[in-house]
């Protein structure tokens, strides 16, 4: 009984180290190109090709790897022009890597091409689909794609991978919504996300979700906690995620006839990103309320 335990065991974990050792040549392809060559140079007596040959395969992966960092850095700062031209470069590097092919998808979102980064997305998840994070940018995609139907599919694919995917409970909450599921159903979807939130940019907007859903419902006084809830965490939050954040918490506001904090949210807006794609609205908005 022992040894048949042990057998089941042993055969258990053959596939993961397979699988494992399978992402590992995926995602860094590198890796095994500079042993075989480390062993062909040692082997036939260090000829310099062979040396230049792992030099060269080596500045490629440090440089894959600048370019992948520089275009997630450049992202964060509202870059995207600057990201986009950084991935392409990791791309054209190396064309199957699922980080690269992810990172252009959300590139992709940002510039709102979503077809683009539908592409990108679905490849990425062709050659790693155990990544929750990308499931749910799929599901982003598809919303703005008016697909409602199939990004509900891709963000419970992303909360079977990791239940606790906060933006996938959005997503979802945003795709049920279009797919005409009860009011219930949704506020319990945005509630489960607030549940297993942890970044502040996630629970920001899972609260300015469920705020305008309670508008929506016309319980006001508990819309008007969770926007309070939400308003809190936006000065934690990075600069270019304030900058959208403020811009729903003012449109929410004046849903709510408060328009001295709707204007207040407006001229930050202004102030945080004066040359940014919501600065000239917002400079308006906060003149015109």
């Amino acid at each position: 009984m022992a040894s048949e335990q042990t057998d089941a065991d042993s055969r258990r974990s053959q596939p993961d180290v397979l699988g494992w050792v399978a992402r590992a040549l995926l995602l860094a392809p590198e890796a095994a190109l500079v042993a075989a060559l480390l062993c062909a140079y040692w082997g036939m007596g260090d000829p310099a090709p062979i040396g230049l040959a792992i030099m060269l395969v080596i500045i490629s992966f440090i440089a894959r790897l600048i370019a992948l960092v520089a275009a997630r850095a450049a992202l964060e700062l509202e870059r995207p022009d600057i990201g986009e031209a950084l991935v392409h470069s990791a791309l054209a590097l190396y064309p199957w890597s699922p980080d690269s092919l992810a990172l252009h998808g959300v590139i992709a979102l940002s510039n709102d091409q979503p077809a683009r980064a539908e592409v990108a997305l679905r490849r990425a998840i062709a050659l790693l689909p155990d990544r929750a994070n990308v499931h749910a940018a799929l599901s982003a995609a598809l919303l703005d794609l008016g697909r409602p139907g199939e990004a509900a599919e891709a963000a419970r694919a992303a909360l079977v991978l990791a239940p606790d995917c906060a933006i996938a409970h959005l997503y979802l909450a945003e795709a049920e919504r279009a797919c005409g599921a009860p009011a219930q159903d949704i506020e319990d979807q945005l509630r489960a996300g607030l549940d297993c939130t942890g970044a502040p940019e996630s629970e920001a907007a899972l609260r300015c979700a469920l705020g305008a859903h309670l508008l929506a419902e016309h319980r006001i006084a508990e819309a008007t906690l969770t926007l309070h809830g939400a308003e809190a965490l936006v000065p934690r939050c990075t600069a270019p995620r304030q900058i959208a954040l403020r811009v729903r918490l003012g449109e929410l506001m004046i849903a709510q006839g408060q328009i001295e904090r709707a204007r207040e949210q407006f001229r930050n807006v202004a102030t945080l990103d004066p040359h940014g794609r919501y600065a000239r609205a917002a400079w308006r908005a906060s003149h015109l309320l």
